[in-house]
C-alpha cells in the first residue's frame, strides 16, 4: 500500500511538472525596448531620452506595471547618483490601453527594488499606469517612456540595463538597447562614458 501510495504520488507530480513546463512553452512571455537620444527641443536639460518597448504577457493576465532596472543589485552607482542624472515629467509616457484606449503612467524612482518581483533588486525606474475610466493596460501592447539628462548619450551596456514587467503573481525579463546617459557608474562602461562627453562638444 506504501508502495503503490508513493508510485501514485509521484506520477502525479511527474504529471503537474509536464502541465507546468508545457504552459511555459505554449505561452512564452516578452518584453524589449530600445532608447534612442536626440537634443532637447524644449527647455531644460540638454538631451532627451525616448524609450520604446513592447510587451506580451503570453497569458490572460494583463500588464500590471514595468522597470526600467537601471543598475542592479551591487552595482556601482548609488540612487542620488540617478536622481542628479536623470529627470521627468509626469506622465512620463503612455501605452496602449484595453480596451482600445490610452494609458499614462507615472515614473517613480525605486532605490530598493520592486519588492512584487522575485529577484527584482538594485535600482530602477518603475512606470506605473494611471488607470481611469475603466482603462488599463493589456496582455499585449507598446509604450513610450521619456526621460530628459544634462548628460550626452553613450551606448547602453545590456549587461546591466533591463526591463521587467509584472503580470498577476508572473514577471517577465527581457533586454534594452540603444543609449543611456554618460555616468560615471554602471549603465554604460568608462570609455562610452568618454564617447558620451566627447559627443555633447559637437552638440
Amino acid at each position: 500500500m506504501k508502495k503503490w501510495t508513493m508510485t501514485l504520488l509521484g506520477l502525479v507530480a511527474l504529471t503537474l511538472g509536464a502541465s507546468a513546463f508545457a504552459q511555459v512553452s505554449t505561452n512564452p512571455c516578452d518584453i524589449s525596448g530600445t532608447v534612442v537620444a536626440a537634443p532637447n527641443p524644449g527647455s531644460g536639460p540638454a538631451w532627451m531620452y525616448t524609450l520604446t518597448l513592447t510587451w506580451d504577457t503570453g497569458s490572460q493576465y494583463a500588464l500590471s506595471h514595468m522597470n526600467l532596472v537601471m543598475d542592479a543589485a551591487g552595482g556601482t552607482c548609488t540612487c542620488q547618483d540617478f536622481v542628479d542624472a536623470i529627470d521627468w515629467s509626469d506622465p512620463i509616457g503612455s501605452s496602449d490601453g484595453d480596451p482600445s484606449c490610452t494609458v499614462d503612467y507615472e515614473g517613480r524612482l525605486q532605490c530598493n527594488g520592486d519588492p512584487s518581483i522575485p529577484g527584482a533588486e538594485g535600482i530602477m525606474l518603475k512606470f506605473e499606469p494611471i488607470e481611469t475610466g475603466g482603462c488599463e493596460p493589456g496582455t499585449v501592447g507598446s509604450a513610450t517612456f521619456v526621460f530628459y539628462s544634462n548628460l550626452a548619450p553613450a551606448p547602453i551596456d545590456e549587461d546591466v540595463l533591463t526591463l521587467v514587467d509584472k503580470y498577476a503573481l508572473n514577471s517577465c525579463w527581457g533586454g534594452l538597447s540603444g543609449d543611456f546617459p554618460a555616468m560615471s557608474c554602471d549603465p554604460v562602461s568608462a570609455e562610452d562614458v568618454d564617447w558620451g562627453k566627447a559627443k555633447s562638444l559637437y552638440r
